[in-house]
């Protein structure tokens, strides 16, 4: 299936179940803006920011389709969360990303009210893990982990459902602990 390093897997998990309910804790699910919520880190790449924002809507500056460049940003993104400690809650799942594996066409981003981003990609605050298969940067070969939380799946769901490529994949936590 995947090839994970289950301590590394499971500490930067915790952290990143640990910062999308810091990030969402106060949401508003019926007027809130599902584009930004879990888009506060802005990582800079070579200079540039990863994202542009438009009100709700978010554009990547760099290339969203090579693999270092998630890479860089997710390290940065990392490095800037903090623990807070709390008794983890796993009231979610773990979404897969085919990072490359997109048509850009918009679908995603439209049905999910945002939490997409015009390229199909899931925001950075859910990012907590990166495998690149054959380590060549080809991005098909690579998967993106994130943790959405319970109360955004049903927005996620709505994108996964129109976006046409089967890049995106639901793992149950409890399944994945099960074969770590």
């Amino acid at each position: 299936m995947f090839r994970i390093n289950k301590e590394e897997f499971l500490k930067q998990l915790n952290l990143a179940v640990e910062w999308t309910d810091v990030l969402s804790r106060d949401f508003d699910f019926q007027n809130g803006f599902y584009g930004t919520v879990f888009r506060k880190t802005n990582p800079v790449i070579n200079g540039i920011p990863l994202y542009s924002f438009d009100g709700d809507y978010t554009t990547w500056n760099i290339d969203e389709h090579n693999v270092e460049n998630y890479e860089l940003a997710l390290e940065q993104a990392i490095s800037r969360r903090i623990s807070v400690k709390n008794k983890l809650s796993y009231n979610g799942k773990i979404l897969c990303f085919t990072i490359g594996l997109t048509t850009n066409d918009g679908a995603a981003i439209v049905d999910s009210h945002c939490f997409f981003d015009e390229s199909d990609v899931p925001p950075i605050d859910t990012w907590f893990y990166i495998i690149d298969n054959n380590n060549d940067y080809e991005c098909e070969k690579a998967n993106l982990f994130c943790w959405i939380p319970t109360g955004f799946i049903e927005v996620v769901q709505r994108g996964i459902d129109v976006e046409m490529m089967g890049s995106y994949l639901w793992l149950e936590i409890g399944d994945l602990l099960d074969v770590l």
